[in-house]
C-alpha cells in the first residue's frame, strides 16, 4: 500500500473560501472554489518548497483533476500518486463543483503481507420479531474495514513521516491510502479511513536493521 502520513496542506494558509479543504470530515465540502467553466483553480501555497508525489482527494463530483500540469482520474476517495515535484505551490483544477478534502505530501510505500482482510459493515440495527419478521433499523450507514499486516517494511523515512504528521494523526484525522498494489486481492483500490489505534501507534522492531512491523486496521470514514 501507499499511505500519506504527513499531509502538508494542514500547515498551509488557506483562505476562508477553501479552508474546509483541510477538514477531516468529507461532508464539509467546499463549493465556491471554481467557476462554472472551471477557469478559477485552487492555489495552495507553502512557506517553503516541499516534496510531493501524492495527492489525497475525498468526496467530489469531479472526475478529472489537473495538479501542477499532471492529470489524475478520480475513481474514489483515496490517495493518487503523481510524478514527484518539489514546489512551494500547488495549482489544482478539476471538472466538478465541490470537494470535501485535499491532501498532499509523500506517499509512503509499505509492502503488505499476502493475507488481506476486507470487511463490509453497517451501523444499521435491524430487529427480528418473534414471528421472524425483519424490522428495518432506522438510519445507519455502510462502511468498509481493511486489515493489512506489514512485516519489517516500515523504514526510518516512514517513521519520520509518521512523526512529522502525528499532530493530526493523533487528532483522529483519516489517512488517504492507495491500494493499487493490493488490488489483485481486494475489491477496491482507494481508501479513506482511520487506523483504529492511531492515538497510540505501536510497532514491532526488527533485529538487525531499522525496520518495523505493524498490523494496520483501517475503518472507512466519510
Amino acid at each position: 500500500m501507499k499511505i500519506l502520513f504527513n499531509d502538508i496542506i494542514q500547515n498551509a494558509n488557506l483562505n476562508e473560501y477553501n479552508y474546509n479543504l483541510k477538514s477531516p470530515s468529507l461532508a464539509e465540502i467546499t463549493t465556491n472554489i471554481v467557476t462554472a467553466n472551471n477557469l478559477n483553480p485552487i492555489v495552495i501555497s507553502f512557506d517553503r518548497p516541499a516534496r510531493i508525489n501524492a495527492i489525497g482527494i475525498g468526496n467530489t463530483d469531479g472526475t478529472t483533476f489537473i495538479v501542477n500540469g499532471q492529470t489524475i482520474n478520480f475513481i474514489g476517495n483515496g490517495l493518487y500518486m503523481i510524478n514527484e515535484i518539489n514546489s512551494s505551490q500547488l495549482t489544482i483544477s478539476f471538472n466538478g463543483t465541490y470537494i470535501g478534502r485535499l491532501a498532499a505530501g509523500i506517499g509512503i510505500d509499505i509492502p503488505t503481507s499476502i493475507r488481506k482482510e476486507p470487511s463490509y459493515c453497517s451501523t444499521a440495527n435491524p430487529r427480528i420479531t418473534l414471528s421472524g419478521q425483519v424490522i428495518h433499523g432506522a438510519g445507519g450507514y455502510n462502511y468498509k474495514i481493511i486489515s493489512l499486516d506489514t512485516r519489517y517494511k516500515i523504514d526510518s523515512f516512514a517513521m519520520s513521516e509518521i512523526e512529522n504528521g502525528y499532530t493530526y494523526i493523533s487528532r483522529g484525522y483519516p489517512f488517504f491510502i492507495d491500494l493499487t498494489d493490493e488490488y489483485y486481492k481486494l475489491p477496491f483500490s482507494k481508501f479513506y479511513g482511520i487506523d483504529t489505534s492511531q492515538q497510540q501507534m505501536s510497532f514491532e522492531s526488527g533485529i538487525r536493521r531499522f525496520l518495523y512491523s505493524r498490523r494496520f486496521e483501517f475503518r472507512e470514514c466519510f
